[in-house]
């Protein structure tokens, strides 16, 4: 019986690139191919990857409860820029928090039928498939920070779980799917299950990342706590402090005794026109650079560095505050 050409011995013969960098398809001498990704394999291995990986049910974490989690969590959620992207870009229609009887786990962002929907942050399918629970068709990814981003209520499915996504892949499309009113994207972020505000860390309108590592406290997973409202308090700066900073923007102990004992003299140093009671402020974004905002706001570096107390090599941090004028 003559042997078929594919049940002969296998010898790589060559490698072709594909679309996606990190994936190659190996050419054999017995007429078969396979794909080969070594860096997608070694993030196999991951126990991210590996534990409470379930792709049939929407919640994985079933043996992990709320008691069970530390009051604060670091999530490292970029290295890069192009680490994340906005999952869709428009206004909240639907906030995080009570709706009536029930919660509302995510938010609601109303868009047309057929918009493109993208993946946050790199990740890993862990579900994809039509949820009879009113999620409709629902995508959810579990990013290497264990931070998972949900997608509901989507046209259709662009993905397929165990499928490796990078940011800003199109994972799916806006629909009505499931128990809508409208077509709209409605979004949860969710860690070890419990869900909290994704406003604490995308601004939709600007489709803008507020940090490069977030915090998450363990009272986040209160459905009453709002990112509106704990934002708008983090950033209630204390002007207090200001006076000890000098116009180069650097102290010496005797200027900072100078400006406790005497703030009356400090505040007449300030230059004309900064009125307290009439400051500008801005919070940091992404791509934003103390140049650019000069620009923007028609003042000089050296301002915005006398007014908040830094130098010009200063590391502006997302979701920061800066006084302008």
């Amino acid at each position: 019986m003559t042997p078929k050409l594919e049940d002969l011995p296998q010898r790589a013969l060559d490698t072709l690139d594909t679309s996606d960098p990190e994936t190659k398809v190996i050419l054999y001498s017995n007429n078969t191919w396979s794909y080969y990704r070594p860096s997608l394999q070694a993030l196999d291995e991951l126990p991210v990857y590996r534990e409470h990986w379930d792709t049939t049910q929407v919640f994985a974490y079933r043996s992990i409860e709320l008691a069970d989690l530390p009051p604060v969590t670091d999530l490292k959620l970029i290295s890069s820029l192009s680490d994340f992207h906005y999952p869709v870009m428009g206004k909240v229609l639907s906030k995080y928090g009570r709706r009536g009887r029930r919660n509302h786990n995510g938010v609601d962002i109303p868009l047309q039928i057929g918009e493109p929907v993208y993946a946050t942050f790199d990740g890993r399918i862990r579900y994809s498939k039509y949820n009879t629970g009113g999620f409709g068709n629902l995508v959810i990814i579990r990013h290497r920070n264990g931070l998972e981003t949900w997608y509901a209520h989507l046209t259709k499915r662009n993905v397929e779980t165990e499928q490796y996504v990078k940011a800003g892949q199109i994972i799916g499309f806006i629909g009505s799917t499931g128990r809508s009113r409208g077509p709209h994207l409605h979004y949860e972020m969710r860690y070890c299950d419990q869900t909290f505000d994704p406003e604490f860390i995308v601004d939709f309108e600007t489709g803008q990342l507020r940090y490069q590592t977030f915090a998450l406290e363990k009272s986040f997973f209160n459905i009453n706590s709002r990112a509106s409202d704990q934002l708008e308090e983090d950033d209630e700066w204390d002007d207090s402090f200001k006076m000890l900073a000098s116009e180069s923007g650097e102290n010496t102990s005797e200027e900072i005794l100078e400006r406790i004992t005497n703030p009356q003299k400090s505040q007449k140093s300030q230059p004309t026109g900064l009125n307290p009671s009439n400051a500008v402020y801005h919070t940091i974004r992404q791509g934003d650079m103390l140049s650019k905002l000069a620009v923007r706001y028609g003042v000089s570096i050296d301002q915005i560095c006398r007014l908040n107390g830094i130098s010009r090599n200063t590391v502006l941090r997302l979701g920061r505050k800066l006084r302008i004028k």
